[in-house]
């Protein structure tokens, strides 16, 4: 028997805890992305996305010329 105490486990790497993280609520997760989208006119038309993490599928999208604080939490209340 060693006279110096085992040292416990260290513990899994941060990024290991992130991917088992992802992979038990990938079902729960969505991101949300807006971008902006030129038109035929020179104009700016803003697209809002919001995609479901586990199969990557589109779960809402909504466009507007005049995106605002408003419009974006409303659009959240939406879905």
């Amino acid at each position: 028997m060693s006279r110096w105490p085992r040292k416990n486990a260290a513990e899994p790497d941060p990024g290991k805890r992130w991917l088992t993280f992802l992979k038990n609520h990938r079902e729960a997760i969505a991101a949300m992305d807006s971008s902006p989208v030129p038109t035929v006119t020179f104009g700016v038309l803003y697209c809002l996305f919001l995609i479901g993490h586990d199969r990557r599928k589109l779960l809402y999208f909504n466009v507007t010329p005049n995106p605002t604080t408003l419009w974006i939490v409303r659009q959240m209340l939406e879905t």
